[in-house]
């Protein structure tokens, strides 16, 4: 996931993972603070929630 693009950013609110205040959005547009999301990748392999380009072949790739 490109955390820099702007896309990625909106109004503050609750992370849908922890429940703190964030702005980052993930590409489905869900509130997801970047580390929360990155936890839940590594807890979730092959799952594709919080990836923006899911893998394909089933090769991982880096998208943080």
């Amino acid at each position: 996931m490109n955390w820099r693009h702007s896309s990625h950013f909106g109004p503050p609110a609750p992370c849908v993972l922890c429940g703190t205040t964030t702005p980052l959005r993930s590409h489905a547009k869900e509130p997801a603070h970047k580390v929360c999301a990155e936890f839940w990748n590594a807890a979730h392999p092959g799952e594709t929630r919080f990836v923006s380009d899911p893998p394909k072949g089933g090769q991982t790739t880096d998208h943080a």
